[in-house]
C-alpha cells in the first residue's frame, strides 16, 4: 500500500516548497522514469539485466484493470453467467479507433473464476457507446458490493491468510477496504446459506477518514461479522479475555487466529497507475518508514494465537520494507515466528523467491553492503539511528530463517503491479502473559486455545474493560518525516510488550448500545412483525441520540461479546447490518420499516404473513412500475399482500428453484440470464398499491439481470395522483400510503 501523505505540494499545479507556482503538466507528459530509480534496483539484482529493462519496460505501461465478483454472495454464479452470456460477446467484436478490445478474461491463479481482468484504457470505457453496457455494469454492480474494483496481485495476500469460517480475524492496515472485503468472504464461504459464521473480523485504520470510507465498503457486503475501528496499527490495543474462577489466575488477553498487515509503504510497485511516484522516488523513503513497518509487524506477532497465521505485505519493491523488516522481527522473536512455504500454493501465480543480500543507497547515490561502510556523513541521524535494521542479517542466519519463503511479485511476470507477501506463522507464545496463561492451564507451547476463543452462546456474562486504553490517529499512508523521527522499538522475546499507547481524540459518533427485545420499542417492532422466539435475542443494537434510535443494527453473537470485551478500549467506528429503519409514515402500523441490507438476515424470523412468493410476471411488473396497484398483480399475489395490514413492510420473493422454467411455452417470459439464487425484495404495501425499497444503484443491478436492459420505471395513474396530493397536503401515506423515501422506493 503507497504511503500517501501530503499530496498538496505534490499536484499536477499549485504551489512547490518554495512558494512558487508549478507548471501544470498534462498525465500523458508525466514522467515515467527515475535514474536513481534503475541504479538502486539493478544494484539488487532482482532478476536478470535483460529481464530487468522488461521489468521496468512494463512498470511504465498503464496498469490492466481487474475486478473481483464477491464469492460469498448467493448470487456470484448470477453474475459469472452474465459476464460470460451476455458482457464478453458483447465485447468481442468491438474496435475503438481501429484497434480490437481485448473482452475480459478470468486470472488463471484465482480460483473459480471469480477475479477478471482487461485492458482496456478507462476513459475509453466512459465515452466509447459500444462499451456503455460493460461500463454501468462494472458502476452499478461495484456499488452493490456485487464485484470490487481491485488490483490483482493484492487479492493474494487474503488467499494466503487461509481463513475460515471460525476465526477471529484482524486487518491492522484495513483502508480502503478491498483485502478486508475477502477476508469477510472467506469468513462467510464454510457457512450453509443464510447462517451467521461463528467468527469476525476486526477492520481496523489508523486514520478515522479513512475508516469511515472503510465502513461504506463493508457495508456493501451485508455481513454481521464485522466490526470497524479506529486504532494506529502499532498501538492496537489489549483485549481481556473473561475471568473465570476455574481458569488461569492470569488473565488472557483475546488473540487472533489470522492477521493481514498490509502496512503502509513508499508504493514503488504501484507505478503503473500511480505515475507520480516515478517524479518523486528516493531511497529514503524507504528507511523512514522501515521504523513504523516493524512496530506494526511486531504488535501482530504479539496479538496473533500461537498457531496462527499471519500475512505481511506491501506494494513496494523495496528489501529495505520487506525482507528487512521480516528478517529483524523473526531474529528478535527467536523461534518463535516462522515463514510459511506457500510455494505450491495458487500453483499459476508466477512468483519469485525473497531476497538474502542487498544493499543499502546514501544520498551521494552509492549502495553499500554493510552498516560499516556508510560514513556518518552519508546518511541522516534519523536514519543512521536505524541502520543496522535496513542490513540483511549474517547469510547463516538468513538461511536459517529461510527467507526464500518470501514471495516476490514483479510487474512484467504476468502483467500486474509489484507485491511483497510473507506468511509467517507462530510456534510458540512470545510474551510473559502469553507463557504464563499456558503455564497455568498447563497447554502445550503450540495450542492456540490457551486464548479466547470467540465462540456463541457462551451463556456467561462478559466482563468489560472499563480502563481506556487508546492509540493516536495516524495516517495509514505515513508521512515520511514523522516515520524517520520515530525511534527503534527495543523488543526481546521474553518481554515483549507493545509501546505505550497515546491518547485519542473522542470519537464524533454517538456510542453503540445493545438493545433488549423484551422492552421498548424493540419489543414493539419484535411484537408487529411477529419475529420469532429462536431469534438471536442480544444481537440488536444502535446508537441512542436525544433517547431515540433512529435505526437498529445486528451483529452476530461473537461481535458482542468482542465488543463487550473491549469495552472503551475498543473505538468501534461502525458494526453490523441495519435492519429496521424508522418511518416517516402517518398512521403506520410500526413506526419502523424493513430495511433492504437486513432482509436476508431477519426473513428466517419472520411471521410467514410477511414473505410473499410471487411468479415471474409479477416480478416484473415491480421492476417496470414505480407504486404498481394490486390489481396489476396476479390474484394469488393480491390475496397475499392483502393478508398483510396497510402502511407496513413485507418482502416479495421470487425463487427460481420453484418457478421452474424448464417447462415453459417458448413465447413465456422468462429472466434475461439464468437465475440460481433467490431474490428477496423489501417492499411497502400501502392501501392500494406496492413500492419497491431498494436503492438506486441495487435496483438497477437487479433490472439489468432479471430483464436485461434498462427500464424506464412507469408511474401508474394511481401513484402519480398520489404524488400530487403528496405535494398539496404533505401526508407522506396519501392515497397508496408509501413512506416518503428516495426515487423509486429507495431509502
Amino acid at each position: 500500500m503507497g504511503r500517501g501523505g501530503n499530496r498538496r505540494s505534490r499536484g499536477r499545479g499549485g504551489k512547490s516548497s518554495n512558494g512558487e507556482r508549478k507548471p501544470y503538466v498534462k498525465y500523458e507528459e508525466l514522467p515515467r522514469d527515475n535514474e536513481a530509480f534503475r541504479k538502486y534496483y539493478a544494484a539488487q539484482q532482482l532478476v536478470g539485466e535483460e529481464e530487468f529493462s522488461e521489468m521496468v519496460e512494463t512498470m511504465r505501461m498503464a496498469l490492466p484493470t481487474s475486478f473481483r465478483i464477491t464469492g460469498s454472495r448467493k448470487q456470484a454464479t448470477d453474475i459469472h453467467e452474465q459476464i460470460m452470456t451476455e458482457l464478453i460477446p458483447s465485447i468481442k467484436d468491438v474496435s475503438i479507433e481501429g484497434a480490437e478490445t481485448e473482452a475480459p478474461h478470468p486470472l488463471e491463479w484465482y480460483p473459480n473464476e471469480l477475479a477478471w481482468q482487461f485492458s482496456i484504457p478507462r476513459f475509453v470505457l466512459k465515452r466509447s457507446p459500444e462499451l456503455s453496457r460493460f461500463h454501468a455494469f462494472l458502476v452499478t454492480e461495484t456499488e452493490v458490493g456485487n464485484i470490487s474494483r481491485q488490483e490483482a496481485v493484492s487479492m493474494v495476500p487474503p488467499l494466503l491468510l487461509d481463513v475460515h469460517g471460525d476465526h477471529l480475524v484482524l486487518d491492522m492496515c484495513a483502508a480502503p477496504g478491498s483485502k478486508t472485503a475477502q477476508l469477510v468472504e472467506a469468513l462467510q464461504a464454510d457457512t450453509d446459506t443464510g447462517a451467521t459464521p461463528r467468527g469476525v473480523v476486526v477492520a481496523n485504520d489508523a486514520d478515522y477518514k479513512r475508516a469511515c470510507m472503510l465502513v461504506h465498503q463493508m457495508n456493501r457486503l451485508n455481513s454481521p461479522n464485522v466490526i470497524v475501528t479506529n486504532h494506529s496499527g502499532e498501538h492496537f490495543p489489549n483485549i481481556y479475555a473473561p475471568a473465570s474462577k476455574e481458569g488461569p489466575q492470569t488473565r488472557a488477553i483475546v488473540q487472533f487466529d489470522r492477521i493481514l498487515c498490509d502496512v503502509p509503504c513508499t508504493g514503488d510497485g504501484t507505478t503503473r497507475k500511480n505515475v507520480r511516484v516515478w517524479e518523486t522516488w528516493k531511497p529514503e523513503d524507504a528507511y523512514g518508514l522501515n521504523p513504523l513497518q516493524s512496530r506494526i509487524l511486531q504488535r501482530a506477532a504479539y496479538l496473533l494465537k500461537t498457531g496462527g497465521r499471519l500475512v505481511y505485505s506491501t506494494c513496494s519493491l523495496n528489501p529495505v520494507e520487506n525482507e528487512a523488516v521480516v528478517a529483524h522481527v523473526l531474529d528478535k522473536f527467536g523461534g518463535a515466528l516462522k515463514l510459511v512455504d506457500v510455494s505450491t500454493q495458487l500453483p499459476a501465480l508466477k512468483r519469485r523467491p525473497g531476497l538474502h543480500t542487498w544493499k543499502i543507497m546514501t544520498r551521494d547515490g552509492v549502495n553499500h553492503d554493510s552498516p560499516a561502510s556508510v560514513k556518518p556523513g552519508d546518511v541522516s541521524r534519523s536514519v543512521r539511528r536505524n541502520l543496522e535494521s535496513f542490513f540483511p542479517l549474517a547469510p547463516a542466519r538468513m538461511e536459517q530463517l529461510q527467507i526464500e519463503r518470501c514471495m516476490r511479485i514483479y510487474p512484467h511476470l504476468q502483467n500486474t503491479g509489484g507485491f511483497f507477501i510473507a506468511v509467517i506463522e507462530k510456534v510458540a507464545p512470545i510474551s510473559v502473559v502469553e507463557k504464563r496463561v499456558a503455564a497455568e492451564t498447563e497447554q502445550p507451547a503450540t495450542d492456540s486455545s490457551a486464548c479466547l476463543e470467540v465462540k456463541v452462546d457462551t451463556g456467561g456474562e462478559i466482563e468489560s474493560a472499563s480502563e481506556v486504553d487508546n492509540s493516536q490517529v495516524a495516517a495509514k499512508r505515513a508521512k515520511l518525516d514523522e516515520a524517520q523521527d520515530s525511534e527503534k522499538s527495543d523488543v526481546g522475546l521474553a518481554s515483549y510488550q507493545p509501546d505505550r499507547p497515546r491518547d485519542e481524540p473522542v470519537l464524533r459518533e454517538s456510542p453503540f448500545v445493545f438493545l433488549d427485545p423484551a422492552e421498548g420499542e424493540l419489543k414493539t417492532i419484535f411484537d408487529f412483525y411477529g419475529i420469532k422466539d429462536n431469534v438471536p435475542q442480544r444481537g440488536f443494537l444502535s446508537r441512542i441520540e436525544n433517547e431515540r434510535f433512529r435505526s437498529v443494527y445486528y451483529v452476530a453473537d461473537s461481535v458482542r461479546q468482542l465488543m463487550e470485551l473491549g469495552g472503551q478500549r475498543l473505538r468501534v467506528v461502525n458494526t453490523g447490518i441495519r435492519v429496521f429503519g424508522r418511518n416517516c409514515v402517518k398512521d403506520a402500523g410500526c413506526e419502523f420499516r424493513l430495511v433492504c441490507e437486513g432482509v436476508s438476515q431477519l426473513m428466517p424470523y419472520l411471521a410467514d404473513k410477511y414473505i410473499v412468493d410471487v411468479a415471474f410476471r409479477d416480478l416484473k411488473v415491480l421492476l417496470e412500475s414505480v407504486n404498481p396497484l394490486f390489481t396489476e398483480l396476479s390474484e394469488e399475489c393480491q390475496t397475499r399482500i392483502k393478508a398483510v395490514e396497510p402502511l407496513s413492510s413485507i418482502v416479495v420473493c421470487y425463487d427460481p428453484t420453484k418457478h421452474s422454467l424448464a417447462g415453459a411455452a417458448p413465447d413465456e417470459e422468462k429472466p434475461h440470464v439464468r437465475l440460481t439464487a433467490m431474490l428477496a425484495i423489501p417492499c411497502w404495501r400501502g392501501h392500494a398499491s406496492l413500492s419497491v425499497h431498494v436503492d438506486k444503484a441495487q435496483l438497477s443491478s437487479l433490472i439489468r439481470r432479471v430483464l436485461g436492459h434498462v427500464v424506464d420505471r412507469k408511474d401508474t395513474g394511481s401513484s402519480q395522483l398520489a404524488n400530487n396530493i403528496r405535494s398539496q397536503v404533505k401526508t407522506p401515506a396519501a392515497d397508496t400510503g408509501s413512506p416518503a423515501s428516495g426515487a423509486d422506493g429507495s431509502s
